[in-house]
């Protein structure tokens, strides 16, 4: 269901105010941290947003949050790009600060090692295909 009360210059306070749907609770940090017109969100807000707000509470909360934004901006036909790139964190496996600072210190470094091999891993790989890359270049096929 469209709520016509809602027009895509307000800001997410306003919009909220007026929305219909349940899920409008999920919106007031939003409204907190942007105060652009609904048409002028984008998909860095929205990584903003994620950064930012997984140093304060969980994932699922987090996830709870963009969903409720995703589907005020979606009634109004925006969003688009938002929706293609971003994936709920709890899809992706990826913890918030508050729920790594939750983890016992073993589990914490043993998590902090992890992701300093992935980075490590991720850095050959670029440099392997540069190097490919060069090697290759010129060459007829």
């Amino acid at each position: 269901m469209t709520d016509t009360n809602i027009v895509d210059t307000m800001t997410i306070q306003e919009a909220a105010a007026v929305w219909t749907d349940q899920r409008r609770v999920h919106l007031r940090r939003w409204a907190e941290t942007f105060e652009v017109p609904l048409k002028e969100l984008h998909y860095g807000h929205v990584l903003t947003y994620l950064k930012d707000r997984g140093e304060e509470t969980t994932s699922s909360e987090v996830d709870a949050e963009v969903e409720a934004l995703l589907a005020l901006l979606k009634e109004k036909g925006l969003g688009g790009e938002i929706e293609r790139y971003i994936r709920p964190i709890s899809e992706t496996g990826e913890l918030t600060a508050v729920e790594i600072r939750a983890l016992p210190e073993a589990a914490r470094k043993y998590t902090s090692k992890l992701k300093q091999q992935i980075a490590d891993l991720q850095s050959t790989s670029a440099r392997l295909e540069n190097r490919i890359r060069r090697t290759n270049w010129g060459r007829s096929r």
